[in-house]
């Protein structure tokens, strides 16, 4: 199967911790983890929510070797594991210029 020009550039972005902290909010804001339940409406709105967040997991699971929902919500998820940073270290501070 040849990879399309979408297929690489999944590749590229589902590498980067970036692209998977924006997959992490895309799933907290699509509500992709709450059950859908209550009103008609208020259903519906959820359910929209929750398949346009999954159209974009899915989407990005082009990326990755096996290609699933599933092993693109185990990189969200583990991407939202809190890591040990230094303190003092500003992230947007240019490693030259702290000499």
């Amino acid at each position: 199967m040849k990879l399309t020009q979408d297929d690489l550039d999944m590749r590229v972005l589902m590498r980067r911790a970036e692209f998977q902290r924006f997959l992490l909010h895309v799933c907290k804001s699509a509500g992709i983890w709450i059950p859908t339940a209550g009103a008609e409406q208020t259903l519906a709105y959820r359910e929209g929510q929750r398949s346009l967040g999954l159209e974009l997991i899915r989407h990005a699971a082009r990326g990755l070797p096996r290609g699933t929902t599933e092993q693109v919500l185990a990189i969200v998820l583990a991407e939202s594991t809190p890591k040990e940073t230094d303190d003092e270290a500003d992230p947007q501070d240019d490693p030259d210029e702290r000499r």
